[in-house]
């Protein structure tokens, strides 16, 4: 399984995102504090507003918000989003069609990690955040 770069600036500019779910951040925001480069992220928000992720508003007060609650919202839909797939699979299986004796096997990878992806949710990872920053976590 090889995460991409867009993927991993997909779930970051998300992750950005979900500390303030009631906001509209601009892109330029998101960019610096992401470290995400700019034009990159531009790309990658288009991607996941087609993907009904986030909603984007052009002007002045323009920028990006999320279209659902983070705990609604699964690294999986983020990942699918940008990349599609989640589990990048040999060259040689996709030219074999049913006959690659591991096809098998590269369906159980990928089912274990689509299920773990799609169980963890942006509120999960947002959480993970701010316990490594040590945000106290006041939630019961």
């Amino acid at each position: 399984m090889k995460v991409s770069q867009k993927t991993d600036y997909a779930l970051r500019a998300m992750l950005e995102l979900s500390l303030r779910p009631e906001q509209t951040v601009r892109t330029a925001e998101i960019a610096r504090n992401q470290q995400i480069p700019e034009k990159f992220l531009e790309l990658i928000l288009v991607e996941l507003r087609r993907a009904g992720l986030i909603h984007s508003q052009r002007g002045p007060v323009g920028g990006h918000r999320l279209l659902k609650e983070p705990k609604d919202i699964s690294v999986g839909q983020i990942w699918r989003a940008v990349d599609g797939s989640v589990l990048e699979r040999p060259a040689q299986d996709l030219g074999r069609g049913g006959s690659d004796p591991f096809r098998s096997v590269w369906d159980e990878v990928d089912a274990a990690v689509a299920k773990v992806v799609n169980q963890v949710s942006l509120a999960d990872i947002r959480k993970r955040a701010e316990a490594k920053r040590g945000v106290p976590d006041y939630s019961i």
